[in-house]
């Protein structure tokens, strides 16, 4: 039988690819570190869990409004009104979507017709090319500043044609983590508003952040072709429940209604529940936020402590980006070789792009105690490679 020729679009997604060899490692008896995935390793805050218990039980599990309960539209635009300053509509602007993952799907899927191009940034998030070729579109990689991993403005420029359609950007960063301040964002809305390009910032991270309450947001700029992408995911430790939203203009929301009503019917109603209740944790947030902080200082210490490698610490999200490359510029064979060696899941640079190669991604969504041990394995690794026979050359 014969596959799609769209089906063969889409790579696979090297990260779970590095998860689901690490996983069966453990299941022949190994013991692996996991320091690839990016999934908070705390619990969903438990009114939240309590909402969606009670929802059950009083029977909220039918369908709802295709773009999401009132009530959570309504909360949705509150906190955004408090963290932002930005005023949005709930009933016009604002979609809740089957994860960030579905929204960033239907965004895409309003705005593009065969052959638009859609810039993004390199490295960044693999799965947003997929998304893009999926939908018949273009990818075309911008180069982020080596040096710290920022965005060029006058690259960003370059990059565009008469072809591109968007700007797909990420902010906090996977993998850099590092974010756009408000002064790069207005810039980039000063290039692409007389062209008619919109901007899609997937800020699913923004309030996984250590020096200020959240990342400055492209809603800020008041830009017409604005798409804001947000979640419960991360800050509330809800991978599994499925949950995001946007911000958008009325035309962008109205487009995305109708192909939610048709490919999803609407957000889970157990999920969308729990959210509302979600959006009243702070406490609980802030606490994990604290964490992650606390984390990331020390796996960024404890990495430059190591030879050879060169460490940015990040300023968003929960991942440390360091330069490799004086160990081996081959970053697939310098994880596979600590994940079969050192028992310790890290994630190729490669996968993020052309620019990521010679780096590795550590994730500090562990314990710190796993973190200790991970890291320790890591730098005995590294340590017998530099002094014996089985040295990783430089590649």
């Amino acid at each position: 039988m014969k596959l799609s020729q769209r089906s063969g679009l889409v790579a696979p997604f090297e990260v779970m690819e590095v998860l689901a060899k690490a996983q069966a490692m453990e299941r022949a008896g190994e013991r692996v570190v996991h320091l690839e995935i990016g999934e908070p390793d705390f619990e969903t805050p438990g009114p939240a869990v309590e909402e969606a218990v009670k929802a059950i039980r009083e029977g909220h599990t039918r369908y709802t409004d295709s773009m999401g309960l009132a009530e959570l539209r309504g909360a949705i635009a509150t906190n955004l009104r408090g963290l932002c300053g930005v005023d949005i509509d709930p009933g016009a602007e604002i979609a809740v979507t089957s994860g960030v993952s579905g929204g960033l799907f239907l965004a895409l899927a309003s705005v593009l017709d065969p052959g638009d191009e859609v810039v993004l940034a390199d490295p960044t998030y693999p799965c947003y090319q997929n998304f893009i070729r999926f939908l018949d579109g273009a990818p075309r990689m911008v180069p982020l500043v080596e040096e710290g991993f920022g965005l060029d403005i006058d690259r960003l420029q370059e990059a565009l044609t008469p072809k591109s359609r968007a700007i797909l950007l990420n902010s906090p960063s996977n993998p850099t983590g590092m974010l756009l301040e408000k002064k790069e964002l207005r810039a980039i809305t000063e290039i692409t508003g007389e062209r008619g390009i919109y901007v899609l910032v997937d800020e699913i991270y923004s309030s996984l952040v250590y020096d200020r309450k959240r990342a400055p947001s492209i809603l800020e700029t008041g830009y017409e072709g604005a798409i804001m992408l947000d979640g419960f995911s991360k800050l509330y430790a809800m991978t599994g429940w499925r949950l995001g939203y946007m911000a958008a203009g009325a035309e962008v929301i109205e487009a995305v209604r109708r192909l939610q009503q048709n490919f999803y019917i609407c957000p889970s109603s157990i999920a969308q529940k729990a959210a509302i209740a979600a959006l009243q944790c702070r406490r609980e947030a802030e606490a994990m936020v604290r964490e992650f902080d606390r984390r990331r200082r020390f796996v960024a210490e404890r990495l430059r402590g190591m030879g050879g490698l060169r460490v940015r610490e990040p300023l968003g999200a929960y991942y440390v980006f360091p330069d490799v490359s004086a160990i081996s510029r081959d970053s697939f064979a310098l994880a596979s070789r600590l994940l079969e060696e050192a028992k310790v899941a890290v994630v190729p640079g490669r996968a993020f792009g052309e620019m990521g190669e010679g780096h590795l991604r550590f994730s500090y969504a562990a314990s710190i105690e796993a973190l200790e041990e991970g890291l320790d394995r890591v730098e005995k690794a590294i340590a017998g490679w530099s002094s014996g026979p089985s040295r990783t050359p430089p590649l």
